[in-house]
């Protein structure tokens, strides 16, 4: 009797290591970054941003440039950027299942971010972009506000420079994402 209940005891032990090997590999396959700083690069993608200071918080604009190499976009094939309040959980897409292109632009108003103050990027290897709510991302960056970081601009010109600029910062740069 004790010889048949250690083989189970051992077996159970053995299939158990085995189940928690494979939760904790698909657990690495997704990549959720808190994007904290107005900068962010990992994985062949980096975000930027920017804002164009208007009259108002209605009139002034907030950029989130996503920008993804060619072997990130060899990778993730989608891309979506939702906006959502952190105590309703109401969510409203800014971008919803489009197509990941070397340079992605996200334009919204300060204003929004008074109602809806949590941003996320959610990049897909493969999805049915009319599907995207019932997908799964295989990364994510999200951000709890807007980064404190961001810096303001009174031109597009003057926006789009800073941009160029941090962009080029970044060039050898491998990731900003902090190693524990």
């Amino acid at each position: 009797m004790n010889k048949k209940f250690l083989i189970l005891l051992f077996c159970l032990l053995f299939l158990g290591v085995f189940y928690f090997e494979a939760l904790a590999n698909e657990q690495e396959k997704i990549s959720a970054y808190h994007g904290a700083d107005s900068v962010f690069k990992a994985e062949g993608i980096t975000v930027i941003w920017g804002v164009i200071r208007g009259s108002d918080e209605s009139n002034t604009m907030v950029y989130m440039k996503i920008i993804a190499t060619e072997e990130a976009r060899e990778h993730f094939k989608f891309y979506s950027v939702k906006a959502t309040d952190a105590f309703s959980d109401a969510i409203q897409w800014l971008a919803k299942g489009k197509k990941l292109q070397a340079i992605n632009m996200i334009e919204q108003t300060r204003e929004l971010f008074q109602a809806l103050t949590e941003r996320t990027i959610l990049l897909y290897t493969d999805i049915d972009p009319e599907n995207i709510e019932n997908g799964k991302e295989d990364f994510s960056v999200y951000y709890l506000s807007l980064p404190d970081t961001t810096p303001e601009f009174i031109t597009k010109e003057k926006l789009e420079k800073y941009f160029i600029d941090a962009q080029n910062r970044l060039e050898n740069v491998e990731t900003t994402v902090k190693k524990e």
